[in-house]
């Protein structure tokens, strides 16, 4: 049993580390907010593919509030052991809170389980009983969300880029950007476990109006288990609308 619990923990523990960073791929904290005045600015006439990136990262500074979901196609066979997320849906209120509802392969089966973070102190629902958990100092989430540092910079880790091109995501006119990225910047996201250099096809759309990132996403081998097909999209919305997020009766 005492095995078995701390299996669970273990569980557990990882689905925050790996959730988080998912619903934080886009994240940004108030740290970095420089300039309190800052706006977001436009990208109305076509810019180059550098100032696409260029411009995402610098409008994440002006953020507090942002609606992500996540969703993982195409996945290969997990071991026994290996926990997969297969998709997420969650808000985040900047710089540290976040809830969401993620659907999980767990021991071989697929759960359901929600998770409310709030500073350094997690909250998730047990795969087993469906219970609240408490988990204390595992992740403060605003670590992830410096854009100059953390998991915002990937955009900025981008390789051979082209474009723009037009897109629509969500029925937001975008510009779409291609590149290649490292598989090792999406570790701390898919636990790694792919040869050193494998790299993923990546793309990035940008509102043309606002400058933001509407969507990211990922092809390739990230993981042990992945196939050359598996892809993991970020589709981004909602920002700097009300939301609130408490801790929940446990």
């Amino acid at each position: 049993m005492i095995s078995f619990r701390m299996s669970v923990h273990r569980t557990l523990t990882c689905v925050v580390l790996t959730l988080a960073g998912a619903l934080l791929i886009a994240g940004c904290s108030l740290p970095w907010q420089h300039n309190s005045t800052a706006v977001a600015s436009g990208l109305t006439s076509k810019p180059t593919a550098q100032q696409v990136l260029s411009t995402v990262q610098k409008n994440f500074r002006t953020i507090n509030t942002f609606h992500l979901i996540m969703k993982v196609d195409n996945l290969g066979n997990a071991s026994g052991s290996q926990i997969q997320i297969r998709s997420a849906d969650g808000d985040v209120i900047m710089p540290d809170k976040v809830k969401a509802l993620a659907s999980v392969l767990f021991s071989g089966q697929l759960v359901t389980i929600k998770l409310v973070s709030i500073g350094d102190i997690q909250y998730i629902t047990d795969p087993i009983t469906g219970q609240w958990r408490v988990l204390k100092g595992v992740l403060n989430v605003s670590t992830l969300t410096n854009p100059d540092t953390g998991v915002i910079s990937l955009v900025g880790k981008l390789q051979n880029v082209a474009g723009p091109t037009d897109d629509v995501v969500n029925g937001v006119p975008c510009w779409h950007v291609t590149g290649s990225l490292d598989a090792k910047y999406l570790k701390f996201l898919t636990g790694g476990g792919v040869p050193a250099g494998t790299m993923l096809q990546t793309s990035v759309c940008a509102g043309k109006a606002d400058g933001q990132l509407y969507q990211l996403s990922a092809v390739g081998l990230a993981a042990k288990g992945d196939t050359a097909q598996t892809s993991r999209t970020f589709t981004i919305s909602n920002y700097n609308e009300h939301v609130t997020i408490t801790a929940p009766q446990v």
